[in-house]
């Protein structure tokens, strides 16, 4: 089967509607985008191209990564991925993980298949509560600015402060079709797993302690910013 057939599979098969699945599976499903997502952090803080990744994560509000984002298409386009939102409660302390997808379709001049790791950064508080609501729309909802190989594109015109900084390992990943129209939404299936009940965005927004299954996750944050997580989390 050739790459960018994978490609489109894959895509398809993130974008449809999620099913009810069993518990096991969806347990596997978190521990492998916490793992993925070790992962991703690791390797983008390492690449010397995403300028500013450490400062911008280092004052963020939020913290969304994606360990696999795939896009492909011949003039009609699609992208979809899995990730996970970690919230800054304060300096050092933090919550979370609460799981979500993105997703989109596109129109123009586009070919082929790729895909990228992501993490975006979620410098405002407007931001963060327009990331909360059932489904968020970039450059509708809220603006983003996507920064690869040291270059920022940006999906609404503006120079005040971008709601979100979108880095990726992918320099083509947005470009061509840009995230501008991509929608973010929670994976509710996985939240109820890992908190027991449906969460609302008061509840998530409120929730002031991490599980303890994203540890690691916030050694490598403190590892790349110099910050020292609160011990008693």
């Amino acid at each position: 089967m050739s790459y960018f057939l994978k490609i489109i599979i894959s895509i398809f098969l993130l974008c449809k509607p999620i099913h009810s699945h069993s518990n096991d599976e969806d347990k596997i499903t978190i521990s492998h985008l916490i793992q993925s997502a070790e992962l991703t952090l690791k390797k983008l803080s390492k690449n010397s191209d995403l300028k500013n990744f450490k400062n911008y994560l280092e004052n963020c509000r939020a913290i969304l990564i994606f360990p696999e984002v795939y896009e492909g298409g011949f003039f009609f386009g699609a992208k979809g991925g899995s990730g996970l939102l970690i919230i800054r409660q304060s300096k050092n302390k933090f919550s979370g993980p609460f799981f979500y997808s993105i997703g989109g379709l596109s129109f123009g001049l586009q070919f082929g298949a790729k895909s990228g790791k992501v993490v975006m950064t979620i410098m405002t508080n407007r931001g963060l509560k327009s990331i909360l609501k059932e489904r968020v729309k970039f450059g509708v909802d809220v603006d983003a600015v996507v920064i690869s190989d040291g270059v920022g594109y940006s999906a609404e015109s503006t120079l005040r402060l971008a709601d979100i900084y979108s880095f990726t390992d992918n320099a083509g990943l947005f470009l061509g079709s840009s995230i501008e129209g991509s929608y973010l939404q929670p994976r509710n299936d996985l939240n109820r797993i890992l908190f027991r009940k449906d969460l609302d965005s008061d509840e998530i927004l409120k929730s002031d302690s991490p599980k303890r299954e994203i540890k690691n996750i916030l050694k490598i944050i403190e590892n790349i910013t110099g910050e020292k997580s609160d011990k008693k989390q």
